[in-house]
């Protein structure tokens, strides 16, 4: 399956090169940042960076960059596609708390004031989604695509998806799954606008059952 994700680097290897340490370098620093837990600030500073020198790096080229307003395929075919998706997500987020808690592990719920709703829906459905996209699928797999293939590239970009989360502290194989999935998302619609609103919904959807934990535990306090 071809993609035009990354095809400017097919002429300058050069080019593709010094996008791949650039790539090295922000996701390496990213985690170290999102481990010291510095905030979205110092994290969006070295994915704008990144980007920007991608935007140079391309020629400005979009469809490389997978900056379209439409999927390749279209909208159609990509809503009809949700559903089954959505479910998909939801059996493995099941699964996975499930063989969590089979393991004798204990699960965790978030107690969210009311006060930070706004805050939590801004970083989680916002913020996060934007950045975390930036830097994983548009900066990882640019410069991976065309030299590697498509399949060898989600493979690497879902591993170090769920590296960022066991960093965070949310080691859960949903991330690994999402993280493989969200990538072949990009790479085959060729535009980041999906693989975005996949990964707000997604954290919304957390998010929901992060409050509705939380209102649980109050009422029966």
């Amino acid at each position: 399956m071809q993609s035009a994700i990354g095809q400017h680097f097919d002429s300058n290897p050069v080019r593709r090169r010094v996008a791949l340490w650039v790539a090295i370098a922000v996701v390496a620093a990213d985690m170290l940042v999102a481990m010291a837990q510095y905030g979205d600030a110092v994290r969006l500073s070295f994915a704008l960076i990144a980007f920007t020198i991608f935007v140079y790096l391309t020629d400005g080229n979009l469809n490389s960059l997978g900056l379209r307003l439409q999927p390749k395929q279209g909208w159609i075919r990509w809503v009809a596609i949700t559903a089954k998706i959505a479910f998909c997500v939801l059996a493995c987020i099941v699964v996975g708390l499930g063989a969590w808690s089979l393991m004798g592990n204990r699960l965790t719920f978030y107690n969210h004031a009311p006060a930070y709703v706004p805050h939590l829906f801004l970083h989680m459905c916002v913020v996060a989604p934007v950045l975390e996209e930036t830097v994983y699928r548009v900066i990882v797999c640019l410069p991976l695509v065309s030299r590697i293939g498509l399949w060898m590239t989600v493979a690497i970009d879902g591993l170090l998806f769920a590296s960022l989360h066991f960093v965070y502290g949310n080691p859960s194989p949903e991330n690994l799954v999402g993280g493989f999935f969200l990538a072949w998302v990009y790479l085959r619609s060729e535009t980041i606008l999906l693989p975005i609103m996949y990964h707000s919904l997604g954290n919304f959807v957390a998010l929901c059952f992060q409050l509705a934990a939380s209102s649980y535990i109050h009422l029966n306090r």
